[in-house]
């Protein structure tokens, strides 16, 4: 039962990594919990950094359909915790296409799913802020150490 439930949850984090990639809001509102949790671990100022609900994120993947055409994750690896099949880890980059053909974002991508009873319940995102600053305009310095 093990390996099958493993096998399964998988499968849901993959279709919700095809449904980002498609813009699939519905099909992504079926495997989502209502209570559903989206954390960016390392969001950098003036983003987010917790979503509650699955309404919060699907408006939040919404507004994003008029700078993002297509976010393109990729390279997409998956596996769970052996003590908990239900805990979903996954690997991927992004090479996304942007509204504005003069901008590009590309990134990589560590991120844990929670799934529970067949729905995703929690989702944490970790990813390298520097480059998500810098591509949309930002900058960042170099700290004076020492």
């Amino acid at each position: 039962m093990s390996d099958q439930l493993r096998a399964t949850n998988m499968q849901i984090v993959r279709r919700y990594v095809d449904g980002i990639n498609a813009w699939d809001f519905d099909g992504m509102r079926e495997i989502m919990a209502p209570d559903f949790v989206f954390e960016q671990m390392f969001a950098p100022p003036g983003m987010q950094k917790r979503y509650e609900g699955r309404d919060a994120l699907l408006d939040f993947q919404r507004s994003l359909t008029g700078l993002i055409i297509t976010e393109n994750l990729h390279d997409l690896e998956l596996d769970t915790l052996a003590s908990d099949p239900g805990v979903v880890i996954a690997t991927y980059r992004s090479d996304m296409q942007l509204s504005d053909p003069n901008m590009s974002y590309t990134n990589d991508y560590i991120c844990r799913f929670t799934v529970r009873d067949g729905k995703i319940t929690h989702f944490q995102e970790y990813f390298d802020g520097c480059r998500l600053v810098t591509s949309f305009g930002g900058t960042v310095t170099e700290p004076q150490i020492g």
